[in-house]
């Protein structure tokens, strides 16, 4: 069975009368999705740049990228859930009447552009982040390599959110093309839809994969021990988690456009794999800075510690050396301490000890990976 935004009249003829007063809806399920993973979100954010901005001062490049994707994926959820409550996207088809219809395109097209520039900012912050660490982890081929992805998303996100404008001529053709009446009596011309957003979740896809994948090649080589393994590894299934919903997403536009004229029941499928996708990235990527801030508030937090571990192993070992130097430098001072009455300073073993040690702390602390 074909399917479209435009059914014909013999399709449309044969749906059944419109329900207006208990008509088949998805509930509140849009509200409780996006209050549930939008609140996680918003809380993650929260911590990281508590932790980044306050806490340590040393906010970087990374940091200011999540902080400008976190507007488009806020407006993002906000929208879907505008259109499925106020607009009826969670009814379907033959039990809306035409300015939801039109209604809902207009919120389609708003929620694309916010979904281009969300998804391109929050994918470049999180490889900024590997960029970062990768001057310390890995060879000058892993740093180019992931400055080519950036370059990559960036032309992505600016290819499509022109083409997103220059999809209709006149532009309010996106919308009123569902309206039968319009369409017959007003000159119009659009892109090929279905192909534009196939190629755009398709690019989305592959993406969500490149960037889960590089911090396995960055931590490749790392000597870890289990604990680690096993918190590294939950950390890739939940960035591969995101790419397994931007596929599903992807059967679903399939669905809207060639499977089903009912397209209001199934595109509510799409914007919510893409609200999720985005929420769900958006708080991973704030994961390794919620040790710093848990820590500061000792509040345990050893699943994140464990990731954040993975990429300060070689800094801690320069740390231990110098440690190892000063205990050496300690037994040379407990064979040459004079007798403590007559110390007139009362520099005794004990203090000298305690004194280094503090120095030691400082000089650990100024070792460790801005997280």
């Amino acid at each position: 069975m074909p399917g479209g935004i435009h059914p014909p009249l013999e399709v449309i003829a044969s749906w059944p009368k419109a329900n207006t007063t208990n008509p088949e809806s998805r509930g509140s399920l849009s509200i409780i999705l996006a209050g549930v993973f939008g609140g996680l979100a918003l809380v993650a954010v929260g911590v990281r740049f508590w932790a980044r901005c306050v806490i340590q001062r040393r906010a970087g490049w990374d940091d200011l990228f999540a902080a400008l994707s976190a507007g488009p994926i806020v407006g993002l959820m906000v929208v879907f859930v505008l259109s499925s409550e106020v607009y009826g996207g969670k009814l379907h088809t033959w039990d809306n009447t035409l300015p939801n219809l039109i209604g809902q395109r207009k919120m389609a097209f708003i929620m694309e552009i916010l979904y281009v520039i969300g998804s391109g900012l929050l994918r470049v912050s999180v490889l900024l982040f590997y960029r970062r660490m990768g001057f310390r982890e890995v060879s000058r081929c892993f740093v180019i390599a992931t400055w080519i992805c950036i370059a990559t998303i960036i032309g992505y996100s600016l290819a499509f959110f022109a083409v997103i404008f220059g999809s209709c001529q006149p532009l309010h053709a996106y919308w009123d093309q569902v309206n039968p009446v319009w369409a017959a009596s007003h000159p119009w011309k659009c892109y090929n839809e279905p192909i534009h957003i196939l190629v755009a979740t398709s690019v989305a896809l592959v993406q969500d994969v490149v960037v889960t994948t590089l911090p396995a090649i960055l931590c490749w080589k790392l000597e870890i021990s289990l604990r680690e393994k096993i918190a590294l590894g939950s950390i890739f299934f939940v960035g591969y988690l995101t790419a397994v919903i931007s596929a599903v997403r992807q059967y679903f536009v399939v669905k809207t456009y060639y499977l089903s004229y009912d397209t209001t029941w199934v595109t509510w499928y799409c914007w919510m794999m893409g609200m999720l996708e985005l929420l769900i990235a958006l708080t991973c990527s704030s994961l390794p800075a919620a040790r710093v801030f848990f820590h500061r508030y000792r509040v345990s937090i050893g699943f994140v510690g464990s990731i954040k571990s993975v990429f300060t192993k070689s800094t801690t070992q320069q740390s231990t050396s110098v440690r190892r130097s000063t205990q050496a430098t300690l037994s040379t001072v407990n064979l040459t301490q004079p007798d403590n009455s007559k110390d007139p300073m009362n520099l005794t073993s004990a203090s000298v000890e305690e004194g280094v040690r503090i120095e030691l702390d400082q000089m650990g602390k100024a070792y460790r990976v801005p997280m």
